[in-house]
């Protein structure tokens, strides 16, 4: 081959980085998209398990709603989340009903918020003994 026949590099020497500069913004949505999301699920997760285990504590005879607010608290605070926790708790002569509510701030660890003015409610309701 000859030296004039050989592929010219020179010529795209700059490409790469336009391609990089159009493809790292992309990635990194989808990337804070992922990490939003799977805060979302652990949190939903957490507060289903925190409302059962304060309806299975108010469940108990001579507890009261303070007992299962005073558990949902503490299993929520065991993995960081509850800011802002809304609890309620609701008894009758038969069962029991734990709803938690935490609004999105208590959860999402991405910078651009894409579940800003969102919350997870999470309800729970058991007979009692």
């Amino acid at each position: 081959m000859k030296r004039s026949q050989l592929p010219r590099f020179t010529e795209r020497r700059g490409a790469v980085t336009v391609e990089f500069a159009l493809v790292v913004p992309i990635i990194l949505l989808l990337f804070f998209g992922a990490l939003d999301i799977a805060s979302m699920n652990f949190a939903r997760h957490t507060i289903g398990f925190a409302a059962y285990e304060g309806a299975r504590k108010a469940a108990i005879p001579g507890n009261t709603a303070t007992h299962a607010t005073t558990e949902a608290i503490r299993q929520m605070g065991l993995v960081g989340l509850g800011t802002g926790a809304a609890i309620s708790v609701t008894q009758t002569n038969t069962a029991v009903t734990v709803s938690i509510e935490v609004p999105s701030s208590g959860f999402s660890w991405s910078p651009l918020g894409y579940f800003a003015n969102y919350s997870i409610r999470e309800t729970c309701t058991l007979r009692k003994e």
